[in-house]
């Protein structure tokens, strides 16, 4: 039996967006069939925290198309749970803000995906650009001390990255970067990141700790990294510990169907909390298995490498975006500048 708590939970309280975004992993858009009602979330929210739940983030969709998203969001908060709140931004008037504001949110995360309104557009398909930056101001000016700024990379923007460090730095807002999974039903196969890209971005974010990090807060998510091979980035990752989806993470879709994490897609759907509870499913041996189990099936150069146990083959999502499995993974920093080194050694003529 799993003894280890669910401390970590992402709930998609509603699959109901008012954007098609061709990277969403959820495939947002109408509502799922037999979404869950309110008060099944509170069942939800009950055993999270009966598990050793510690925060609970409320996405969608988008979460204010769900007509209940306050009172799911307060029982987070009575539970004893912190409060993480993600958000396109486009629908947050002046009356959301208000009911926002009497929130205990410990972290407000608005999407922004473009530095400027025509690399939004090209990502999100709205012109939503001035509406999104303005909410994350506004956030920051009226003091509240966790405001994140979300960039999804894809092909569609990556040409934009140096373009959000004037936008975002100095300004008292985090940027958390991440990449696209190739998950959706609406992904273009254009989009994906190649290695090489992921290679560069990562260099770029390395300068950027290593020179900005006073004043561009910067928060890359967990498909960057791991263990890096360069001396000056010893503490990146230092605390990794591998994917935590399955070991100490959920991600729970409307419908109930549960995953290790929102990031994956269909093929990785563990249950659905209807026909089983969350309590059985975390303490069963048998329900996550893959992802709990994975540093015991490694292959490729994940077996290979010395950090092999520690890491277990990174980003579960990104492992399977690169190889198709979640036992190799090709978006490593490590990997990418061990294989440059080794290119780079002089190649010595047999006699």
């Amino acid at each position: 039996m799993w003894e280890n708590p669910l401390e970590y939970a992402v709930l998609e309280i509603t699959n109901r967006c008012n954007l098609r975004c061709p990277f969403c992993a959820s495939n947002s858009g109408v509502a799922r069939p037999d979404a869950l009602k309110t008060n099944e979330w509170f069942a939800v929210l009950e055993e999270l925290a009966s598990l050793g739940g510690r925060e609970v983030t409320l996405i969608g969709g988008e979460i204010f198309l769900f007509p209940e998203w306050e009172a799911v969001a307060r029982k987070v908060v009575d539970l004893g749970m912190e409060l993480v709140i993600i958000t396109n931004g486009l629908l947050v008037t002046d009356a959301v803000y208000g009911r926002l504001m009497e929130l205990p949110v410990r972290t407000f995360g608005v999407s922004l995906d473009g530095p400027n309104p025509e690399v939004y557009r090209r990502c999100r398909g709205v012109d939503g650009f001035d509406r999104a930056l303005t909410l994350l101001k506004r956030f920051v000016a009226d003091g509240h001390p966790q405001v994140n700024a979300i960039t999804t990379f894809t092909a569609a923007n990556v040409d934009a990255f140096d373009d959000f460090i004037p936008l975002l730095e100095g300004t008292g807002i985090t940027w958390q970067i991440q990449i696209a999974n190739a998950v959706s039903q609406r992904f273009e196969p254009e989009l994906s990141f190649s290695v090489d890209q992921y290679g560069e971005v990562t260099e770029k974010i390395t300068s950027l700790l290593l020179t900005r990090n006073e004043t561009l807060f910067l928060a890359p998510m967990d498909d960057f990294g791991y263990f890096p091979f360069e001396g000056a980035l010893k503490n990146y990752h230092r605390h990794w510990e591998g994917c935590q989806g399955g070991l100490s993470v959920v991600g729970i879709r409307s419908n109930g169907d549960l995953l290790p994490c929102l990031s994956m897609g269909d093929p990785f759907i563990v249950g659905n909390l209807r026909e089983i509870s969350l309590t059985e499913a975390w303490r069963s041996p048998r329900v996550f298995s893959l992802f709990r189990n994975k540093g015991d099936h490694l292959t490729g150069e994940c077996a290979k490498c010395p950090k092999a146990l520690d890491c277990r083959a990174g980003c579960s999502a990104m492992a399977f975006t690169s190889t198709g499995s979640v036992h190799d993974n090709r978006y490593c920093m490590r990997r990418i500048s061990v294989d440059r080194v080794l290119g780079a050694l002089p190649r010595h003529a047999c006699p």
